[in-house]
């Protein structure tokens, strides 16, 4: 594909919205306040007239104009559960063109259906090559999609196989982080650098420990874009010296899409005030203050035929302290801490962040995959595969006799450990190798 054909791609996406975008990166926050609110407005005001659920739900047309954020914060939070059991009494009863079913990941055990409509796709697609113009890359430019939801790798294979070339975009398929594919995938980098590296969070990272386990600097890569998973300081560092490229965190879902990314500065991530209304709460539902970890409730500014109104969206994440030095004025994410099935509940009645877990095992380089499972509040199990495929009982015991006082003191002396070798660790159903699970059901509120 010819770069002229793909400098167009942004435009052949949506061009309306990625110019309205691009002007919003320069307007002042006041200015952005007032277009959000605008945004706001009108959706809410739809989703009055024409969503049963939420017709007795939102006040008065005359309120809602007045003070539209205060109307959507009136509204109660909306769960998976609620949206399974209210079906198409959440969905438009207008029908917009180009609609279409979706799924939620399923990370915490609960998928659940969602419906997008044209107009949604569109103002996603834009957001994504804004996103990706922050990271430094052009349509058209070489990129490499390490991706691992089977559903997106095997659909319309024929069709997805043109079209990935016209995008002149290489899949790598994560589902499957064996030696040998990790081997394949990383010659194939070698080989051809992307100006852009997509990757999930936790396999590129495996990729990159990987890479530098057998001595590989993999150069000419422009940058690494981590999205669909948490991003710790430590896979950003492993990712960045494996190679050698900055790397860029982005925030999304298929539920809303894109939601925040960073820019060039590194200083947190930008929330797109025109695609969505971020909120973050603690767990009375007040808004957490900056530096404080809360739940994400996110509501979608796009989706006019299934409005998604204070969304739970089962993230945690914290407002940032201080404002970004690029200048732009959007709301700024201080990070994204993970999933809340994520963190674990001690015996002792502590909660932990998942990340905890991680700090634990960095001494270990001989550990090559791992994954940590709280199957109750008194029993945590690590399952790992260690890199050389060695087993070594006298290196595990030390890892146990290591690991044990630390998570007594933190969870309970009453917690049992088991360390458990495997052969394989099998990826979330939705293609995601997920570092910390908790079996544990988060409390509703």
């Amino acid at each position: 594909m010819s770069l002229a054909f793909g400098a167009l791609l942004p435009w052949l996406s949506g061009p309306r919205e990625y110019a309205a975008l691009r002007r919003a990166e320069r307007l002042s926050l006041p200015a952005l306040q007032r277009l959000q609110a605008e945004r706001l407005a009108r959706l809410l005001m739809q989703a009055r007239d024409e969503v049963p659920y939420y017709r007795d739900l939102l006040p008065p047309v005359n309120v809602i104009a007045t003070d539209p954020v205060a109307a959507l914060l009136s509204l109660p939070i909306l769960d998976k559960h609620t949206i399974r059991r209210e079906g198409e009494r959440l969905c438009s009863e207008r029908p917009r063109p180009g609609l279409r079913r979706n799924t939620s990941g399923g990370s915490t055990g609960e998928p659940a259906t969602f419906y997008q409509d044209t107009a949604y796709r569109r103002w996603g697609r834009a957001t994504k090559a804004l996103f990706d113009a922050w990271t430094g890359y052009r349509p058209g430019h070489r990129k490499a999609v390490l991706w691992a939801a089977s559903r997106d790798l095997t659909a319309g294979r024929g069709v997805r196989r043109l079209a990935e070339r016209m995008k002149n975009r290489t899949l790598l398929n994560a589902y499957c982080m064996d030696p040998a594919t990790m081997d394949a995938h990383l010659e194939q980098l070698r080989a051809a650098p992307p100006a852009q590296l997509q990757v999930y969070a936790e396999s590129g990272h495996e990729l990159a420990r990987h890479a530098l386990r057998r001595g590989i600097r993999i150069q000419g890569i422009g940058s690494v874009l981590s999205s669909a998973g948490t991003l710790f300081p430590d896979m950003r560092d492993t990712i960045e010296e494996a190679f050698s490229a900055p790397v860029f965190n982005r925030y999304g879902s298929r539920e809303v899409g894109d939601m925040a990314c960073e820019c060039e500065c590194h200083r947190g991530l930008h929330v797109n005030p025109l695609t969505q209304f971020l909120e973050i709460l603690d767990d009375e539902g007040r808004p957490a203050p900056p530096g404080t970890p809360g739940r994400v409730v996110v509501t979608s500014l796009t989706n006019h035929s299934m409005p998604l109104l204070r969304y739970a969206i089962g993230d945690l994440a914290s407002w940032a302290r201080e404002t970004c030095d690029c200048g732009r004025e959007w709301p700024l994410l201080e990070g994204v801490w993970g999933r809340v099935t994520d963190h674990l509940r001690g015996a002792n009645g502590a909660v932990v962040f998942g990340g905890w877990l991680r700090q634990l095992l960095y001494p270990e380089d001989w550990i090559g995959q791992y994954q940590w499972v709280q199957h109750a509040e008194d029993h945590l199990r690590l399952r790992l595969i260690p890199a050389d495929h060695r087993s070594d009982s006298e290196r595990e015991q030390a890892l146990r006799e290591r690991l044990e006082p630390a998570i007594h003191q933190q969870l309970g002396a009453s917690t049992r450990l088991d360390i458990e070798r495997v052969g394989t660790i099998p990826p979330s159903a939705s293609g995601k190798h997920l570092h910390v699970i908790s079996e544990l059901r988060e409390n509703r509120r």
